[in-house]
Order: C-alpha cells, then sequence, then structure tokens
C-alpha cells in the first residue's frame, strides 16, 4: 500500500465528514452550547468566589473562566467524539459503510481515517469555541493558542478512538 493511496483516502473521507458536519448546522451548535452554558452560568457564578491562588507555577491570580476552559474544551472533545461514533454506528446501518468497504484499504485504515477526520473537526471546534471566548473576556496569548494544538490532537485521538470502540458492537435496531 502506498502513501499516496493513504492520503487519498484520508482526504476522501475527511471531505465527506466536513460536507456531513457543514450540512448539520445544528452540530456545531449543539457542541458549543453545552460549554457556552457552562462558560455563561456557573463561571459568571462563581466569578469572585472560585479561583486559584497566587502560588507557583501561577504568576498572578487565576479567574473560574481561564480556569474552566480546558474542561470545557474536553467536554467539546468528548461530546464530538461520541457524536462521531454515533455517526459511524448509523453508517453501518444505513448501508453507507458498505460503500467504504468496498475500497481497496484495509479496514483499520478506514477507521484510521475517519477517527482523524473526526479529529480534525473537533479541533476545529475546539478553535471556534476559543474564539468565542473572547467575547466574555478570555483571552489567551497568542502562543498559547499554538501551543494547545498538540494537547487537542492527541486527546481527540485518544476521546475518538474510546468512543469508537465503544460503538463497534453498538447497533441502532435490535437484529432479527
Amino acid at each position: 500500500m502506498q502513501l499516496a493511496h493513504i492520503l487519498r483516502a484520508l482526504r476522501a473521507v475527511t471531505t465527506r465528514e466536513m460536507a456531513k458536519f457543514v450540512q448539520q448546522r445544528g452540530r456545531l451548535l449543539s457542541a458549543l452550547v453545552r460549554p457556552l452554558i457552562w462558560l455563561a452560568v456557573f463561571a459568571a457564578g462563581f466569578y469572585n468566589v472560585f479561583g486559584v491562588s497566587i502560588i507557583p507555577p501561577y504568576k498572578t491570580y487565576v479567574t473560574y473562566q481561564v480556569y474552566i476552559v480546558p474542561g470545557l474544551l474536553g467536554m467539546i472533545l468528548l461530546f464530538h467524539g461520541m457524536q462521531s461514533s454515533l455517526s459511524m454506528v448509523y453508517d453501518r446501518e444505513m448501508g453507507v459503510m458498505r460503500l467504504l468497504l468496498t475500497a481497496p484499504l484495509p479496514r483499520w485504515m478506514l477507521l484510521a481515517c475517519k477517527l482523524v477526520a473526526g479529529t480534525a473537526l473537533s479541533v476545529m471546534t475546539c478553535y471556534v469555541f476559543l474564539a468565542v471566548c473572547i467575547l466574555f473576556d478570555i483571552t489567551f496569548a497568542p502562543v498559547d493558542w499554538l501551543a494547545v494544538l498538540p494537547a487537542l490532537i492527541v486527546s481527540g485521538l485518544m476521546l475518538g478512538a474510546l468512543c469508537r470502540s465503544i460503538s463497534a458492537k453498538w447497533r441502532i435496531s435490535p437484529e432479527r
């Protein structure tokens, strides 16, 4: 198997996943509503109550809004991993997966391509959330936007693989 075949499969699966994501605007909205509710309600409510003290490695007082953002990014990655694995279950039940399996590639390669495509979508959703955080006066240094990328990719791959392994045996309708 050549690298060109792998990259072509990755591009095809990623393009399909992106097209599905763009057509389903509700997925982006639902991915952002949960963490934004947490950010708006809990972070605003605990604005002056909680925070991290000025102890090493912190040089200043960290507000609860800034403190909660990494957890909310994890929430986005987890829910997107669950949605993409449920999408895979739906594709399997509706027969779309059979079309993908006719490709002259090993099954593990197709699964890896779907995992990478789902991770790319979840990382983009995280960056959209970080951009929306600016409206709540939660800003980060420009270098931090790049520094968080490897953690988002690794976490997205891990949570996506976990959700896909759970959904491997899941059926929408019972077999008869």
